[in-house]
Order: C-alpha cells, then sequence, then structure tokens
C-alpha cells in the first residue's frame, strides 16, 4: 500500500514549481493534454479549456477547486496562453483538435466551452462550431476571475476582461527576464573573475526590476535615461568599493547594453505596450460603420477596454485608441469584417491577412510586403 505525499510537502513542492517556472518562463513547461475533472462534475458542468503550459494548467486547477467543472487542456508547445495564441501555437486548429479527441462529448450533454479571453488573437470562435459544433465563449482574462464568472452566469464585466500590469506581475516579468540573464553571464564570468558574480547578478536583477517598473512611466527616452541612471550609480558604487580600472569600465559599458537586452523585447514582453506595428507604421483600428451589425465581440475580447457599445442602434464605437495595444483580437473575432488596421495614408491591411499572419517575439506582425495591404481607392 502506497503512503500519501504530506500536504506540506506538497504545498511546498507546488510553490517551488510555481517559482522555478516562473523565473525560467522563457523556457516551455509543458504538462499533458487532456480531460481533467475539477471537483465533481457531471454531465451540466461547464467546460473550461485552457493551454497545456504547466504553470497556467496548475493555477486554473487552484482557482476552481472550489467548483465542478471540466477542464480540457489543450496542446500549446508549452507556452502561455497569450504568447501561445499570438505566435500561432493555441488556436483554433488546437482547440477543436482537443475538444474532438479528450473524452469531453461523452460527458456533457451540451456543446459549450470556455477559452481564455486571451486567446482571441488566435482562435476564430465562429470556424471552431463550425467544424466540431462547440459554441466559445471567451471568459476572464485572467484565471483568477473564474469563480466570480462562473457564479454571475458567465458574465465578464470589464474588470474581468482587462488586463493590467500590476506590481506583482511587472516584478515576475523582471526576475522571468533578470534571473535567467543573470545566471547566464555568471556562467561565463565565474572562470575569469569569480569575484565579480555577485555584484553582476545583483547589478541585472536590479535593472530588471527598474525596467519593468519604470519603463513604460517614464515620458521621453526611457532607454537612454534609464541606461544613464543605472550607470552612474554602477560607477559609483565600483568606485567606493575601490574597482580597478576594468571594473570601472565594465560598470561603464554594461549597464547600457543590459538595458538594451532587456527593453528590446518591452512590447512582447507586457500587456500595456503597443505591439504589432508592422514596420513601425502608425496602423490604427478602424470600424465599417455600413458593416457593423452590433454583434459586440470586439467588445467582449478587447483586453484593454477601447469599445463602446450602442444599443439603438446597435453599433460599436472604438472610443479609447490611445489604450489600444494593435494586438487585432478584435479584428480576428469581428464576424461582419467590419474592423482592419489602417494607416496614416489611408493603406489597410483587411481582416484575413490579421488571421493568417501571427506575431513574433518582438510583437510585431510578419506582415511587410506590399501586395498585402489594400490601398485607398484614389
Amino acid at each position: 500500500m502506497s503512503e500519501s505525499i504530506p500536504v506540506y510537502k506538497a504545498v511546498l513542492y507546488s510553490l517551488l514549481l510555481d517559482i522555478l517556472q516562473t523565473v525560467l518562463r522563457m523556457i516551455p513547461w509543458s504538462t499533458e493534454p487532456g480531460l481533467y475533472a475539477v471537483g465533481n462534475p457531471d454531465s451540466d458542468s461547464p467546460v473550461v479549456l485552457t493551454c497545456n503550459y504547466d504553470l497556467t494548467v496548475r493555477q486554473v486547477a487552484r482557482v476552481l477547486a472550489e467548483n465542478d467543472v471540466w477542464l480540457v487542456v489543450a496542446p500549446s508547445s508549452g507556452i502561455n496562453v497569450w504568447c501561445a495564441a499570438a505566435g500561432g501555437h493555441f488556436g483554433t486548429h488546437q482547440i477543436v483538435t482537443a475538444l474532438k479527441t479528450c473524452g469531453i462529448e461523452a460527458q456533457v450533454n451540451h456543446r459549450r466551452v470556455i477559452l481564455p479571453q486571451l486567446s482571441a488573437t488566435g482562435v476564430l470562435a465562429r470556424e471552431v462550431s463550425k467544424r466540431c459544433g462547440w459554441k466559445v465563449r471567451f471568459g476572464p482574462a485572467y484565471a483568477t476571475d473564474l469563480p466570480r464568472y462562473l457564479a454571475t452566469g458567465q458574465k465578464n464585466d470589464e474588470s474581468m476582461r482587462r488586463v493590467h500590469f500590476r506590481a506583482f506581475e511587472r516584478m515576475e516579468m523582471a526576475f522571468a527576464w533578470g534571473f535567467p540573464m543573470a545566471l547566464v553571464v555568471v556562467i561565463l564570468v565565474a572562470p575569469f573573475r569569480s569575484n565579480w558574480c555577485l555584484p553582476l547578478a545583483i547589478l541585472i536583477i536590479c535593472t530588471a526590476l527598474a525596467i519593468f517598473s519604470l519603463y513604460d512611466r517614464i515620458p521621453s527616452k526611457p532607454g537612454i535615461t534609464l541606461s544613464a541612471v543605472i550607470t552612474g550609480i554602477a560607477l559609483a558604487c565600483v568606485w567606493a568599493a575601490g574597482g580597478n580600472i576594468g571594473a570601472l569600465l565594465t560598470a561603464l559599458i554594461f549597464p547600457g547594453i543590459l538595458v538594451a537586452l532587456l527593453t528590446f523585447d518591452y512590447p512582447g514582453s507586457t500587456p500595456i505596450a503597443g505591439g504589432a506595428h508592422f514596420e513601425e507604421r502608425n496602423w490604427h483600428i478602424v470600424v465599417d460603420a455600413e458593416r457593423c451589425r452590433g454583434v459586440f465581440s470586439c467588445f467582449e475580447v478587447c483586453p484593454e477596454a477601447c469599445f463602446t457599445k450602442q444599443d439603438n442602434p446597435r453599433f460599436i464605437y472604438h472610443s479609447s485608441p490611445d489604450r489600444c495595444i494593435r494586438c487585432g483580437a478584435c479584428i480576428v473575432q469581428c464576424s461582419q469584417d467590419a474592423l482592419w488596421f489602417e494607416d496614416e495614408q489611408g493603406q489597410r491591411i483587411e481582416p484575413e491577412q490579421i488571421r493568417r499572419y501571427k506575431l513574433n517575439l518582438l510583437g510585431q506582425r510578419t506582415i511587410n510586403t506590399e501586395d498585402q495591404f489594400i490601398k485607398p481607392p484614389v
């Protein structure tokens, strides 16, 4: 007879795994796709679907522990929901495959599945319904809001739909970038200057914390400003410690390189910086008044709450363009193709192109040839 693992050991193991997967989140951490029962679900219980990023699966299971829910885990190459959906690893094909093969159809008497709101950039809801008969509803942006979402009859208010970049999330991203970089630098430096390892590791972690805490809050030239400040602090610390010329040169040069490395993917690493710049053009969302029928799918999936609904007649306004991060979720989900990206010269990219081309690691779409642009009539 096997012995059960003490509760405190299980909790400690889960905590350590959370920390490890947070600081090394750039590495895919996959868990087995399939069907899992949370609580005691029956044939009427809701079906929640998420990616197979292990940290996400465990977090979803934890927050739903007091509910009776069927949890479907779909393949996403071990990548989190937003990155996987935007990059083409968690899309319509993966959702349809998971629903058809996991056995959920034999467990429930309905065909309604709740997806993370942040998967809307890559999952075409109506195509899922067409291909396997399941109706997709996009739930809250954060897993922690799932119990409230289910308790309120699967209704999303703005607090559940809108993404944030709170202090804890900023700290998570700082360590996710800073820890691996510090580890690599320490490994490279240790054979030659072992006494430099700790100061360099501290410098890298503190720089990462400064960038993810302040970068978007500095009004002008944040990269140059942070480089200058961090370089000054590093030089002062080395001088006070009596460092030699090599240490002073390192303190002079290294912070600038470090800031450049930590900010090159800032749009792709944060939920508030505008991505999808399309070769630096100033693209913005346009609503076609003739095509819009007030379906409001764009309103439901926008992670920045940029849209305002009008009920009589039914219409949608892109009322807060300053908040738009150009993720394209609204365009992907609009069943009327009433939304598209347009630049200042009137050139536009049609919805089908947005659905086809995904975001790369820099938060940019790989659309770069003129034949993919629709030019305005002369």
